[in-house]
């Protein structure tokens, strides 16, 4: 369903993002539902931390949770490649979270310099990497091939996404539309939904292995069932965009 939203003033703006929000579910169904579960279980999977020494993990979690909401707003508010950089975020966080889960050693995660200005060195990185791949394999490709994706996409300014709000007006009326909202494109954003609910997916069973070892926190007492639940449907809405002419166009180039 597509609606018409106000971008003249500031105001406009403020109105309409928070209109287009609320309308989320109205306006693209099932597949904003199903982002907004995962959301809402992403924030709320965790009853109990039993090990207080890991609260970097707490930390990072905290982080993935932000920018994940972050990401679901943006889908909605037709901002695509701020989706795309919050979900870089979460991803990035996620993998911090799962490491930290592991180690508590504030040194496996940053070093202060002689001015003690805190930074953290590519070696590090590498070595929480490192640590995904050999205890999670899947999830750590996972991770990378999301990651590169997001990369070689909206994280750098190019023309593909320049278009996405830019177009030139009729002859009978000469002159550039440059819409501060990306043009509403239904496909686009349910494609946009399904991967943030998926990423959701994959960081909460990382998160579901990893303690699974080291025992660093309690899930709610309905996790099982209700996760389950979102990975139904979340697998029925890829059948369902599988079949869509636009995505089969793209698989046959």
């Amino acid at each position: 369903m597509s609606m018409e939203f106000k971008q003249s003033t500031i105001g406009d703006l403020i109105e309409s993002e928070r209109e287009m929000v609320l309308t989320g579910a109205e306006r693209y169904g099932e597949y904003f539902i199903n982002a907004s579960e995962f959301n809402t279980l992403l924030n709320n999977f965790v009853k109990s931390i039993d090990d207080p020494s890991k609260f970097i993990f707490v930390a990072f979690l905290s982080q993935v949770r932000k920018h994940h909401t972050l990401a679901l707003f943006s889908s909605v508010r037709l901002h695509h490649i701020q989706m795309g950089l919050n979900l870089r975020q979460v991803l990035e966080a996620g993998a911090w979270a799962a490491y930290a889960m592991a180690h508590e050693d504030r040194d496996r995660f940053c070093e202060a310099d002689a001015d003690g200005i805190l930074h953290i060195p590519k070696r590090l990185k590498i070595a929480r990497d490192n640590w995904l791949n050999q205890n999670f394999k899947i999830k750590s490709d996972e991770i990378k091939k999301l990651k590169e994706l997001i990369n070689e996409s909206v994280a750098h300014a190019n023309i593909v996404y320049a278009f996405q709000n830019f177009e030139m007006k009729p002859a009978d009326d000469p002159g550039f539309h440059t819409p501060f909202f990306d043009f509403d494109d239904e496909y686009k954003v349910k494609n946009d939904l399904w991967f943030i609910a998926n990423i959701a997916l994959g960081l909460i069973d990382l998160f579901y292995g990893v303690n699974r070892q080291y025992r660093v926190f309690q899930l709610v007492d309905d996790f099982n069932a209700k996760f389950k639940q979102l990975v139904n449907q979340n697998n029925k809405l890829k059948s369902e965009m599988m079949q869509h002419p636009r995505f089969k166009k793209h698989v046959k180039n």
